[in-house]
């Protein structure tokens, strides 16, 4: 039994595959042949004959009769019966421009990762390609390796980077995105902590890990103050706290020692200008601004939070720095040590009990730690004027000694309060 042409050209669409050229072609011959055959037919193109009967004959002109079927007026007046043959056997165009398209070998990557050292374990051990799909986003993490290393390298700190973890877990998954596309969560975030624990140098690394990810579109990291932000009378200040807004749009504010924005005691206008304009870009810009606060949790409460109520519920994102132990201390002191390219001449001498006899001194830690490098350096110069120059930047435990007394004597003890009452400009 012979197999109708249609019928064989379905079967053949089946088995092989096309490239663009060749379903151009075949489904040309198709049209060609169909349109030649029926278009003098009033059944199929529900019209009178367009063309003469001896223009339909191709056996005598086939060019000619093409070259005029293809005029779209009298093409025009058909579309009746050719209209749904076509719709049911055109080829899928679509199909046939990616005829070598296979299903890409699918990686499974254990994502039970409860540190920043694990996120970075997955990402040295497993090479990305664009040629496999992965259960996680191993590119976006990728692309933020360095900011998980720098962040994994800050002494201490391991609640801190374990909440900055299931933050990023949270955005790279676009979960804070709506349904729309158009809007998101809240990022703004609110650093507990004394003064020295890394504060800053946490905002920049959690903006630039979000700007690489596109989270936030622009690399902007602006540091402000209360100066920055509050003018000397009322009017200026909403212009000037608009300004430091308009520049960070897709970046990040953050404001150390927010609580210098208000106090705890009196009503300050310049402050409530302020917070209230901050409070409502905070909604105006969820999608494109990170605002980023830190100081101390009960003064934050008092000053800051108190003036505006509106202003809790829009940092929905808390992280907390822990106080450092002395053995982070020592950690910290031997790596700055490191960092300036001086050495111990007797590192076993320089114990952890040193750091804990003292650590009451230490009350902005980090920066204290700074302080103290400084005053210990100015007493090893004293100590080796005059000597062999091997003996230079080798720090003894007697070098320790002198500057942690420069230390006391240069630094007032007394209890210093965490914050100025009734700042004004």
């Amino acid at each position: 039994m012979s197999t109708r042409f249609i019928d064989f050209l379905d079967s053949y669409n089946t088995k092989i595959v096309y490239n663009e050229l060749e379903n151009n072609i075949l489904n040309t011959i198709i049209q060609c042949h169909f349109i030649e055959a029926n278009l003098s037919d009033p059944a199929f193109s529900g019209k009178k004959p367009v063309l003469p009967q001896k223009k339909i004959d191709i056996s005598q002109n086939h060019f000619s009769y093409w070259h005029q079927a293809m005029d779209p007026e009298p093409f025009s007046l058909f579309q009746t019966k050719y209209s749904i043959w076509q719709t049911k056997h055109e080829a899928d165009v679509n199909f046939l421009l990616s005829p070598n398209i296979k299903p890409k070998p699918r990686v499974i990557i254990d994502a039970s990762m409860q540190t920043i050292s694990d996120v970075i374990s997955v990402i040295e051990n497993t090479e990305y390609s664009e040629n496999n799909e992965y259960n996680i986003d191993l590119k976006a993490l990728c692309n933020i390796k360095s900011e998980l290393i720098q962040l994994n390298s800050m002494i201490g700190m391991e609640s801190m980077k374990k909440s900055v973890l299931e933050q990023l877990i949270y955005f790279v998954q676009e979960l804070h995105v709506g349904k729309d596309k158009e809007t998101s969560d809240f990022k703004h975030t609110v650093i507990y902590g004394p003064p020295g624990t890394g504060k800053t140098e946490i905002a920049k690394i959690i903006g630039k890990m979000y700007s690489k990810l596109g989270i936030l579109k622009n690399n902007i990291f602006k540091k402000v103050t209360r100066n920055d932000l509050i003018a000397g009378y009322l009017g200026q200040t909403a212009i000037k706290t608009r300004k430091v807004i308009d520049e960070c749009i897709g970046g990040v504010i953050f404001i150390d020692e927010a609580y210098s924005l208000a106090n705890s005691e009196r009503e300050d206008s310049y402050s409530k200008e302020c917070l209230d304009i901050l409070c409502e870009s905070l909604s105006d810009h969820k999608n494109d601004l990170m605002v980023i606060i830190a100081g101390y949790e009960d003064e934050l409460n008092d000053t800051f939070f108190r003036v505006n109520k509106g202003l809790e519920s829009r940092f929905i994102w808390r992280f907390t720095m822990e106080e450092y132990n002395a053995k982070e201390l020592l950690q910290i002191f031997k790596k700055k040590v490191l960092e300036i390219g001086w050495i111990f001449e007797n590192e076993t001498s320089i114990v952890e009990k040193w750091f804990e006899d003292k650590k009451a001194n230490f009350k902005h830690f980090g920066r204290d730690m700074e302080l103290l490098l400084t005053y210990v350096k100015i007493g090893h110069g004293r100590r080796v004027y005059g000597k062999d120059s091997e003996l230079r930047k080798k720090i003894t435990l007697e070098d320790m000694n002198h500057g942690h007394e420069v230390f006391l004597k240069n630094k007032r003890l007394k209890k210093e309060p965490a914050f100025m009452h009734g700042i004004y400009v």
